[in-house]
């Protein structure tokens, strides 16, 4: 667990230096402009089993990292979830260290990507009123 611990941590450190942030994290601490967004998922008694370790979304996609160490599996019920997240065209994945290059990449690649923001920009403004309340600034 520790080692699997520790290389969350990385993950937090990069996703930090490429603009994706806390929830809740306070906006003059942040090294540059925002990008995107993170929470933890912590298990627990009162949480679901099986949810990604880290959601997030960056530049409007949402992506799950199930974090592993080297020498971890997944269980049956991650991989179910991180298969519906990838059917519901999310970006679900089982995180190593060995392929943490590949996910900088991964990150890299959405931050990057403009494909889907003027189709998105355009549903969210013909789509928000007072009763639909699609906060953008």
């Amino acid at each position: 667990m520790a080692a699997e611990k520790l290389f969350e941590n990385r993950i937090k450190k990069y996703l930090h230096s490429a603009g994706v942030y806390p929830v809740g994290f306070a906006s003059d601490r942040m090294e540059g402009e925002p990008i995107g967004w993170y929470t933890k998922i912590w298990g627990g008694g009162y949480q679901k089993s099986g949810i990604p370790d880290l959601i997030c979304c960056i530049n409007g996609i949402f992506i799950a990292v199930e974090v592993k160490a080297s020498n971890g599996r997944p269980s049956e019920l991650q991989r179910l979830n991180i298969k519906r997240i990838n059917k519901s065209g999310g970006i679900g994945l089982f995180l190593y260290p060995e392929g943490f290059e590949e996910f900088k990449n991964l990150i890299k690649g959405v931050t990057e990507c403009n494909i889907h923001t003027a189709e998105l920009s355009a549903l969210i403004s013909a789509n928000s009123s007072t009763k639909c309340a699609i906060l953008t600034e």
